[in-house]
């Protein structure tokens, strides 16, 4: 296929030449009919031109019975660039986008080595005697997702006028791999496999990338050497790279402290501000657009010690969870802070990277070290770490800077008064400050209502803990100095006879109740008391509690 995109001239694109190896090995190389979800159609056009003439060349070598191509596509702008296209790779083909040129050209729609119509037009086609559809070998279906969605009839209709699919080829395009597109490429092709093209994942072979090895506490120095050597270079504008939000909001305060302009990328901004936002980036980033051919592998620019020295104007800061919000191939130059854990991140990250020209730099610290072991294995390259260099002779101005992310502003160690004995903070990525907002607290009931039914609820609450730790045998808290404080805590494992004796012998110094325990023997020569009798000094404690309780306040006589 490589030899036809040369013919047509998309060759030089290295996101064409990589989808169509990736089609190429599953149709040729293992004989499979394939159901491709891309994610535009702007590369579909090539693919299928270079893929017809691969099959048309091969069908020919090998003798086929039947070496003929079919299209159906549902969008007229697909078969107006598929004509000049076949031309350009010298195949004999036909393409029909109305009925009026349906019908005139039915000559060449039984000879031509390539057919190219749609759907609806083909039942025109087929009433032509000289129109024999089961003479095609393989059959391609552009937009198997629209194709799905036509009458059920008219889609029998095409299947009983082509062979069965196991006597003929079959590939299916299609932009959603929604339930319709693949019950498509289930009745058209003979057990299919999908293949997946993104572009993304194209251009890692055409972007340059490089990872250096550096511990945590020095990561922030290392991206200010980068980024400096980068503006050195001719890059006046990038994008870092970070997994945390909260470690993006720490780097885009620490590069203001460095007299940097940075920005935080954020999914929650209005729409028009980020528009700005990247409209101000693009623009920058045309000034660096001159370097975008310059010498590969040259040797990297000796990093200034003086960051003043550099040119960077704007460096976005982004984190994964804001992905989304950057549009396809906005940068040249990114740099990776944190590598991520998870291969399709990366994968979102190199979809905002030009697939021409474009380079970026990875910071491998020991916390993400084993982010790159995902991604080797998952798109089967090998990344090699280089040492970074000594970064004793980097400036940070931001080194020793307490970071105060809530109110949204940074905080010198200097403002900090002598006197005070505040220690100096270094932020470092693994105690980052917290930045979510404390929770807020609910408002108190305003009306009398309110107020009482609070504090129903909040007795209710007491009642009910309570309950549950009598009946888990907790023991109940109480207050020094409270009426409960000498309350035996045994009394709810005692029976009512124990209970009974315990009260009994608490308070018969007051009443001289009979006792269950044994009472002192007597001295001698001592006046012994009957055992109900009561004592001239107990006996008016006993009248004043009577008198009061049960004479309205009066000590009975």
């Amino acid at each position: 296929m490589e030899r036809f995109l040369q013919r047509i001239g998309c060759a030089e694109d290295q996101v064409i030449v990589s989808f169509a190896r990736l089609i190429g090995d599953q149709f040729f190389a293992q004989k499979k009919d394939i159901l491709v979800n891309d994610e535009n159609t702007e590369y579909r056009a090539p693919l299928i031109a270079a893929l017809a003439g691969k099959w048309l060349e091969a069908s020919a070598q090998e003798g086929m019975e039947h070496p003929r191509v079919l299209l159906l596509a549902e969008k007229g702008e697909m078969l107006a660039q598929l004509r000049g296209l076949l031309e350009q790779a010298g195949i004999e083909s036909t393409i029909c986008v109305s009925k009026e040129e349906t019908e005139s050209s039915a000559e060449r729609l039984a000879t031509a080595s390539f057919v190219g119509i749609s759907a609806d037009l083909f039942m025109t086609a087929v009433l032509e005697q000289s129109f024999k559809p089961r003479e095609f070998g393989l059959v391609i279906i552009e937009g198997a997702d629209l194709f799905g969605e036509l009458p059920s009839e008219l889609q029998r209709k095409v299947w009983g006028y082509l062979l069965p699919p196991w006597e003929r080829r079959a590939v299916l395009f299609a932009q959603r791999l929604g339930v319709r597109a693949k019950n498509t490429a289930i009745d058209f092709a003979n057990s299919p496999g999908t293949v997946t093209l993104k572009k993304a994942r194209a251009s890692l072979d055409a972007i340059s990338a490089e990872f250096y090895r550096v511990l945590s506490e020095e990561k922030f120095k290392a991206l200010l050497s980068h980024l400096a050597a980068a503006g050195a270079q001719g890059h006046h504008a990038a994008i870092v790279f970070c997994n945390l939000r909260q470690t993006s909001r720490e780097v885009e305060a620490r590069l203001r402290l460095n007299h940097i302009p940075a920005e935080h990328v954020s999914a929650a901004a209005p729409p028009a501000k980020n528009e700005m936002l990247f409209q101000r980036f693009a623009k920058l980033q045309e000034i660096g657009d001159q370097q975008e051919n310059r010498e590969q592998g040259a040797e990297p620019l000796e990093s200034p010690e003086n960051l003043e020295s550099a040119h960077m104007q704007l460096v976005l800061v982004v984190s994964n969870d804001n992905l989304e919000t950057l549009p396809d191939e906005l940068a040249l130059f990114a740099i990776h802070y944190d590598i991520p854990l998870d291969a399709d991140i990366y994968l979102e990250r190199v979809r905002a990277m030009r697939s021409r020209g474009a380079s970026m730099l990875g910071l491998v610290c020991e916390r993400y070290e084993v982010g790159l072991s995902a991604i080797e294995s998952r798109f089967g390259i090998r990344v090699e770490c280089k040492e970074a260099a000594d970064m004793a002779n980097i400036k940070d101005a931001s080194e020793g800077v307490l970071l105060d992310l809530k109110r949204g502003h940074v905080t010198k160690r200097a403002d900090f008064p002598q006197q005070t004995g505040v220690p100096e903070t270094r932020v470092s990525e693994r105690r980052a400050p917290e930045t979510r907002a404390p929770a807020a607290r609910p408002d108190r009931p305003r009306s009398i209502q309110e107020r009482k039914m609070h504090t129903r609820i909040s007795e209710r609450g007491k009642f009910e803990r309570k309950k549950t730790d009598r009946k888990k045998g907790r023991q109940q808290p109480t207050r020094a100095g409270s009426k409960n404080s000498d309350r035996n805590p045994s009394l709810y494992s005692m029976s009512t006879e124990e209970r009974l004796a315990y009260f009994r012998n608490k308070y018969r110094g007051i009443l001289k109740t009979p006792s269950s325990e044994a009472s002192p023997a007597p001295q001698h020569g001592a006046q012994v008391s009957p055992p109900n009798s009561i004592s001239p000094e107990n006996d008016g404690i006993v009248k004043r509690l009577i008198g009061k309780f049960f004479s309205g306040g009066k000590a009975a006589e």
